[in-house]
């Protein structure tokens, strides 16, 4: 925070504003993601990042022209009253509390039977409950319209006898063309699932979409499935 020399006793009126190219002391047009972000490089400090205005406050609603001392991460601290100021820790909190879409998994052959050495393919499903990848979800977060999109990171196929997939951006698919596809060694039962890996972007009052820091991961229900050797008869 810069500062200016001023007399003791001085009263000043104070205002704050994210610190975006086009707003003023009296006026708050622009949200830019840098002014949510910038504060963040300090831990526990959840800005946002703001221009201070302040003026000379000679009484009898008499002000002198407003003068800009500098920049803050702690809007809060300054005397008198401000505007609440949207941050980033309010986005991520709305993203984190998104009622993401857990993933289904289906099975080909059908009837969630295969045999053992027989390729078994695997397809991720989004159901109609939650958000998946791609769909908007619109809060309002201190007078502002803010949209926070889930994006697909990954996903992670679990096959139920110690192995995986690995992190892919594949959905899988059915035969025979899909590339998610597993034999089994030994017959068996096992609980075969899926689990996506969740990132996120957000816009704010219409804006462009920024990416949100972090992921966080949703696993879809278990899938049983029934592994069986087959057998040759003669006639």
């Amino acid at each position: 925070m810069g500062s200016k020399t001023y007399k003791p006793g001085t009263a000043y009126q104070y205002s704050t504003v994210l610190r975006c190219a086009g707003n003023g002391p009296e006026h708050q047009e622009f949200i830019c993601p840098n002014a949510l972000s910038y504060c963040q490089k300090v831990e526990h400090v959840p800005g946002p990042w703001v221009f201070i205005y302040r003026r000379v406050d000679t009484g009898d609603n008499v002000y002198g022209p407003w003068e800009s001392p500098g920049t803050t991460c702690y809007p809060d601290v300054l005397p008198g009253k401000h505007k609440p100021q949207l941050t980033l820790a309010m986005i991520e909190h709305a993203w984190s509390v998104t009622p993401f879409a857990r993933p289904q998994l289906s099975i080909q052959p059908v009837n969630n039977r295969t045999l053992v050495t027989l390729p078994t393919y695997f397809q991720a499903n989004w159901p109609v409950a939650g958000y998946a990848p791609g769909e908007v979800r619109t809060v309002t977060l201190v007078g502002h319209a803010v949209r926070i999109k889930p994006t697909l990171k990954s996903n992670t196929f679990v096959f139920g006898d110690g192995s995986t997939s690995g992190a892919t951006r594949s959905m899988g698919g059915t035969y025979p063309s899909g590339d998610i596809t597993h034999a089994y060694d030994a017959p068996g039962s096992f609980s075969t699932s899926v689990r996506t890996t969740y990132g996120g972007q957000y816009s704010v009052d219409g804006g462009a979409w920024t990416d949100l820091p972090g992921t966080t991961v949703v696993a879809g229900p278990a899938e049983p499935l029934r592994v069986l050797t087959s057998t040759t008869r003669l006639y």
